[in-house]
């Protein structure tokens, strides 16, 4: 080291930095006039958003006397099936859709080939034409495949180990519509 440096004091300014290292007076100016904007815009913010005990002339009428009966025939539709849907589709010369053929595409889709997928077909074929509701093909093709009728393959079976029957029900009403 310096000598000189060594013999310095903390009073000594011959080695003091220049230029002070004081905040310039803009970024406080500006950083003051920021957090007044955010507190002014808050406080705005808060007091006109109204009073939750505010009642508007259209909520304060009695629009009981308008009523006299609820027509809910539009709010509870029975549900469709898939075998009501289907037996409502035709092919291109009005024939009815052949159910064999819709649903041995769709198995073929899903990995089955004709031989191993003889049985879920027929079930399907079965409930199908009897226009079952989609809860009872889907009670039967599960029951069906516990008991090991067929084996459910992997696109087919829901994470809880049941066949996914909707999705299956699902691609044979898009196969059978074009």
């Amino acid at each position: 080291m310096d000598r000189r440096m060594s013999q310095a004091s903390a009073t000594d300014t011959r080695f003091a930095p220049r230029h002070e290292e004081r905040t310039p007076t803009v970024t406080v100016f500006a950083l003051g006039s920021a957090i007044f904007a955010l507190i002014a815009g808050m406080s705005f913010l808060l007091m006109s958003q109204g009073s939750v005990d505010d009642v508007s002339p259209v909520a304060a009428q009695d629009w009981a006397h308008d009523v006299s009966r609820a027509d809910t025939s539009m709010l509870d539709p029975a549900p469709v099936s898939t075998a009501q849907v289907l037996g409502g589709m035709s092919d291109a010369e009005g024939r009815p859709v052949d159910l064999k053929r819709v649903t041995d595409r769709v198995l073929d889709w899903y990995g089955y080939s004709p031989r191993s997928g003889q049985k879920l077909q027929s079930l399907l074929v079965s409930a199908l034409s009897q226009e079952q509701s989609d809860a009872y093909i889907d009670t039967l093709l599960n029951i069906a495949a516990r008991r090991g009728d067929f084996v459910v393959s992997a696109h087919m079976r829901k994470a809880n180990g049941r066949v996914d029957t909707e999705g299956l029900l699902a691609a044979i009403v898009r196969y059978a519509s074009g």
